[in-house]
């Protein structure tokens, strides 16, 4: 099945032909593969550089912009039920629940704690700048240094990382804020790169 076919059985309604093929025409975002991401995620930059640790795995986990992981608050953040309140910034008055799972939120509580942040502080004291140069950082230590070292690289990461995994469109859609699905869908191209290798080893 090839990855057209494969998308539109998540599709809650039939789209034109036009659409779909301004996604499949679309450039592939770039992005890390899990590997990559665990290379990054390392136990020596968690104990050396928490700060630029936690703000990528809150960006892996999550596929928030960085603008939008930059505006989250303590209060945003419920423990117990594990879901985040996020504004969606590129979206007027437009708030998304974003479930989390059980062990990141685990490394949440102690990031909040070990800073001591209040209810109404920000997760992360920091302004754009700072947050590009620790995921630059943290890409460097890890052996990456491309044109990829960029808190958005993270972004996409997460979207293919749900994709693969099976996600459907329709709630990765929710997920990452998207007003149209069709800039939800160009992450759906990624399936045929990333299961080439098996075909490569298909004897007929």
């Amino acid at each position: 099945m090839d990855a057209e076919r494969r998308t539109t059985m998540y599709l809650p309604a039939i789209m034109g032909k036009r659409d779909l093929s301004r996604v499949f025409s679309r450039e592939l975002p770039k992005y890390f593969t899990a590997d990559e991401v665990r290379l990054i995620l390392s136990e020596e930059l968690r104990q050396k550089n928490y700060k630029a640790y936690f703000l990528c795995e809150f960006l892996w986990n999550t596929g928030l912009r960085v603008s939008e992981a930059l505006s989250v608050r303590v209060r945003d953040i419920d423990i117990r039920a594990r879901a985040m309140r996020v504004k969606t910034l590129k979206r007027k008055n437009h708030v998304r629940v974003l479930p989390l799972r059980p062990e990141f939120i685990g490394e949440v509580a102690v990031w909040i704690n070990q800073f001591g942040l209040k209810r109404d502080d920000r997760l992360f004291r920091m302004n754009r700048q700072t947050a590009h140069y620790h995921v630059k950082l943290a890409c460097e230590k890890a052996g990456i240094k491309d044109d990829r070292t960029h808190p958005h690289t993270l972004r996409h990461a997460f979207s293919i990382n749900c994709i693969l995994q099976g996600v459907p469109v329709t709630v990765l859609k929710e997920w990452l804020g998207h007003r149209d699905i069709t800039k939800t869908l160009i992450y759906t191209n990624i399936l045929a790169h990333d299961t080439r290798a098996f075909m490569e080893n298909v004897r007929f």
